[in-house]
């Protein structure tokens, strides 16, 4: 069975793509920068607090190292506002990463879109 990784990065920072502006985070309003890998391929997803927007970027299916590639991306671009990033690995699909979720403290909100990346929303809408 495929195990999925989903790779969440919390940010420092609440920001606008729209109005291209940044704010500090707080507890309820914060970026992050996301990492999708499974069996369909691979995906990149930045979430913007302010615009409660989601951008989701393909990586293909020829990731072959979805944890490496998070790790090095992030400290490349986002060094200066990385809070935190965490690694979630489950065998068993969404429901899998759900509970892994839910086992380390987060919200068990996942979103799936139409292409099959799948991505994480603390607490607003996605549009």
């Amino acid at each position: 069975m495929f195990t999925s990784t989903l790779i969440i990065c919390l940010l420092d920072v609440q920001s606008s793509h729209a109005g291209n502006e940044e704010l500090p985070a707080t507890e309820h309003a914060f970026d992050t920068v996301q990492y999708y890998a499974s069996e369909s391929g691979a995906w990149r997803i930045n979430t913007f607090a302010m615009d409660h927007d989601v951008h989701v970027t393909p990586l293909g299916a020829s990731v072959t190292d979805i944890v490496a590639l998070a790790t090095a991306d992030t400290e490349k671009h986002y060094a200066r506002v990385l809070h935190t990033r965490r690694v979630f690995q489950a065998t068993g699909g969404v429901e899998g990463l759900r509970i892994a979720l839910v086992r380390h403290g987060m919200s068990p909100h996942l979103r799936i879109d139409d292409t099959g990346c799948v991505f994480w929303t603390p607490h607003f809408n996605t549009h």
